[in-house]
């Protein structure tokens, strides 16, 4: 049995009406299953049940099934990568690459919603960022797409450049360089290194960077790029600089575009760093020349959700939610913005994940740091933080545990901040607030 072509199969997914799947537990009637292997699973074992439940046409590996409906291939993973940067290259639509350690879908929802005021436009979902999440979000474009705005995320060396590679961006960002995923990369510069990726694709195609002059490993690595657009909340001299007046509960700054204030807005979301978002939307807006008013509008309106720097309020209570995600470099900053708010003030900190050798060294860190802070509570869950601060009060070994401490000893202040790696699901403390 011969192997299928590129052209094959995108013929085969403009036949069942562009849907893919690949998973057998749902529905896959008529679609173009796609066999996809991972640490955990391999689907090529799954062919035959696919052919059996429906598909129309099957990609796999497993050349022992003998059906017209199996489109033969080497690695169905790849595949999925080929065929959505062959659909992408027949697009017009023009795209956004949305790379860095941290603020990555914050940055590409509020690019979203200034965006959309004039144009079609599609981007990733959640943070459907990787091998898989990046082609299915590329083979969501279609013919009346305007720009898509796609992220980009990495845990190991030679992803980013695997993702950059699958797709022609005209513009794009890296948010930042922070310590993420540094069980993947070792250090820093292994990080560094790894999301440069984006710039070098930028290069090469004479593409536009939105650049963080804030961040000194951005600073230098953008100064080959010949096309920028960069901002700042620290250099007045900036294309586009914030002046932050207030952090919290939720911002308030004056926006300087050349030099020329725009005015003093104030946002619904909360957090210094969030500012850096706002500006790489703003960059955006400059770049798709965009009407500033119905940026400003959006961009003040915008209310981030899914346990991404959001405001849940219980009562009397003020919960800041923004445990989606942590790492040492997020939680530093959240932690900083978070001790400007007037008025009582509790944290609850879950482990940062996927650390490797460096894990006890900052969770240390970043305990010393809340101490210094002196928030009136301060709670810390998770084997990680109990392991570098055994002979801390307020430590347990889960958010379940905590949970259960807290029916006995209620938190008594009024703005409360949540934060932790997504395995440690912190969510789970907000039950306590809703009794």
């Amino acid at each position: 049995m011969q192997l299928s072509t590129i052209e094959e199969i995108y013929h085969a997914w403009n036949e069942v009406n562009r849907v893919i799947t690949s998973d057998t537990r749902k529905d896959i009637n008529g679609s173009l299953f796609f066999c996809l292997s991972g640490e955990k699973f391999n689907a090529n074992t799954f062919a035959q049940k696919a052919i059996d439940l429906g598909a129309a046409y099957v990609v796999t590996n497993n050349s022992d099934i003998q059906n017209e409906k199996v489109l033969l291939v080497d690695d169905p993973n790849l595949t999925l990568g080929q065929l959505a940067s062959h659909h992408a290259a027949k697009m017009k639509a023009r795209l956004i690459c949305v790379g860095g350690s941290n603020g990555k879908t914050t940055t590409k929802e509020l690019i979203n919603v200034v965006l959309s005021n004039q144009f079609n436009v599609k981007y990733t979902l959640g943070n459907f960022n990787n091998h898989i999440g990046v082609p299915l979000t590329l083979l969501s474009i279609s013919e009346d797409t305007d720009i898509g705005i796609i992220e980009t995320g990495t845990n190991h060396p030679g992803e980013m450049k695997y993702l950059c590679d699958l797709f022609n961006p005209d513009s794009g960002i890296i948010t930042n360089i922070g310590k993420e995923h540094l069980e993947g990369f070792g250090d820093l510069e292994s990080v560094a290194k790894e999301e440069s990726e984006v710039y070098l694709k930028l290069q090469q195609l004479q593409g536009l960077a939105f650049v963080n002059l804030d961040d000194t490993w951005l600073g230098n690595m953008s100064k080959r790029l010949s096309q920028k657009i960069t901002y700042s909340i620290l250099s007045a001299t900036a294309d586009i600089y914030l002046r932050p007046i207030e952090e919290m509960p939720h911002l308030k700054f004056e926006v300087f575009i050349h030099q020329e204030s725009k005015g003093i807005f104030q946002a619904k979301l909360g957090g210094k760093f969030n500012l850096y978002n706002i500006c790489a939307a703003i960059a955006a807006s400059i770049k798709y020349n965009v009407n500033w008013e119905s940026t400003i509008n959006s961009i003040v309106n915008f209310e981030s959700n899914n346990n991404r720097s959001q405001w849940v309020v219980f009562g009397n209570k003020k919960v800041f939610l923004d445990a989606y995600n942590a790492n040492p470099s997020s939680v530093a900053v959240g932690l900083e913005s978070f001790s400007t708010i007037k008025g009582s003030k509790a944290v609850i900190l879950g482990d940062m994940l996927e650390l490797g050798q460096h894990s006890q060294q900052e969770h240390v860190e970043i305990f010393e740091l809340a101490v210094k802070l002196n928030f009136e509570e301060f709670f810390i869950c998770g084997p990680e933080f109990c392991l570098a601060n055994n002979t801390y009060p307020f430590k347990f070994d889960s958010a379940a545990t905590l949970l259960a401490w807290l029916d006995t000893h209620p938190i008594e202040s009024e703005y409360i901040y949540v934060k932790g790696s997504r395995g440690m699901k912190m969510e789970t403390v907000l039950e306590h607030f809703k009794l």
